[in-house]
C-alpha cells in the first residue's frame, strides 16, 4: 500500500506540524510513502528537517519513502542554502533529485 502525501503550497513553520503529522501517520502504517513537494512555494529549513527525519525513520522501519518528483530549482536552492547538499551521498542525491543533477 502506498500513501500519497501532498505538501501545502504555503507551508511554513506555523503549518509544518500538519505535514509532520501526516508523515508520522504514514510511517506508522508501513508500506510506502510518496511525498509530493512540487507545490511548496517557499521551502524552508523546517520542511527539510521534517523530510529528513521522516527519511531516517522510514529507513529504520523498512518503509519506502520517495518524492513524487525530483526537487525543483527552488527546493534545490533551499537544500543548498541549508548546507544539505554538501554532505549528500548517492542515496540522498537519488531521493531528492531522482539521480538527475539539480538545475
Amino acid at each position: 500500500m502506498t500513501t500519497a502525501i501532498v505538501a501545502e503550497r504555503d507551508l511554513s513553520l506555523a503549518t509544518i506540524d500538519r505535514l509532520a503529522a501526516a508523515l508520522r501517520e504514514a510511517l506508522s502504517r508501513g508500506g510506502s510513502i510518496r511525498l509530493d513537494l512540487t507545490h511548496v512555494a517557499t521551502p524552508d529549513l523546517a520542511l527539510l528537517q521534517v523530510v529528513e527525519a521522516a527519511r531516517r525513520q522510514a529507513s529504520r522501519d523498512g518503509v519506502d519513502i520517495t518524492l513524487a518528483a525530483p526537487a525543483g530549482a527552488v527546493l534545490a536552492r533551499a537544500l543548498e542554502r541549508a548546507g544539505f547538499t554538501s554532505g549528500f551521498d548517492a542515496t540522498d542525491h537519488d531521493f531528492w533529485f531522482h539521480g538527475d543533477p539539480p538545475r
